[in-house]
């Protein structure tokens, strides 16, 4: 029979750890009970400094993350579904806030369940953006600004995140190259953001706003590639600036 030395109670036979003090379980049965801060058995230097090992595993963090992410968003996908149904009595304006839910739980919680395999991921989160966003334009029982709107700027999206991910991955060495490849898509999502509006509204391909935004992002992207590409490979930030 184990017990706790410590504690002097009983444990269960499997037991390794007392789980009041977590120190080691000695087999046999306790001599007496323990005088409150005396042991009665001598404990032994080891057991006295042995920590309780708490320490969660990088799949275990992920898989507590999911769950919060889940239990969180559940209660207000239902909080909100039951607020609708006792206003309004029916599903109405519930309908787009249950959309937006399960769109972040699926764009928080699936690149932490799908982490090692991204392209499963982008075949995943690729066409429920897409599914998403038609949701909310049929839900009035008609098609409006999908077609016209929502499908062009999300295939717009959907290029710029996977040209900018697929660019990072490659990479050999990560540092202010990574911003300057970030900086460069966004450039190049305000141009085609204008764009598909534009046409849209005018039905002329022209731009002006993101222009500007272009011309401001684009050089401070081709710096942070100098410095990466040039000084960097010769010596670090710290020598550079004198930190």
């Amino acid at each position: 029979m184990a017990y706790c030395v410590h504690c002097g109670v009983i444990l269960a036979d499997q037991a390794k750890r007392c789980p009041l003090c977590g120190r080691p379980a000695h087999e046999g049965l306790p001599a007496s009970s323990p005088v409150p801060g005396e042991s009665p058995l001598p404990v032994s230097a080891e057991d006295e400094d042995s920590p309780i090992d708490v320490t969660l595993t990088r799949e275990e963090r992920q898989h507590v993350a999911v769950e919060l992410i889940s239990v969180a968003l559940g209660i207000v996908l239902g909080v909100t579904i039951l607020a609708d149904l006792f206003t309004q009595h029916a599903f109405t304006w519930s309908r787009y806030s249950s959309v937006g839910v399960v769109g972040l739980w699926f764009f928080t919680a699936m690149p932490l369940i799908l982490h090692r395999h991204p392209w499963i991921l982008f075949a995943i989160l690729a066409p429920l953006l897409i599914a998403l966003i038609f949701l909310l334009d049929a839900f009035d029982g008609r098609i409006t600004w999908f077609l016209g709107y929502g499908l062009p700027l999300a295939l717009l999206f959907e290029v710029c995140v996977t040209g900018a991910g697929t660019l990072v991955a490659i990479l050999r060495r990560r540092g202010l190259n990574v911003i300057a490849i970030i900086l460069s898509f966004v450039s190049l999502f305000c141009v085609g953001l204008e764009a598909i509006i534009n046409f849209q509204i005018q039905h002329a391909l022209c731009v002006r706003w993101s222009v500007v935004v272009a011309f401001a992002l684009i050089p401070v992207a081709a710096l942070l590639f100098y410095i990466h590409y040039r000084i960097m490979h010769r010596a670090s930030l710290r020598k550079l600036f004198r930190l």
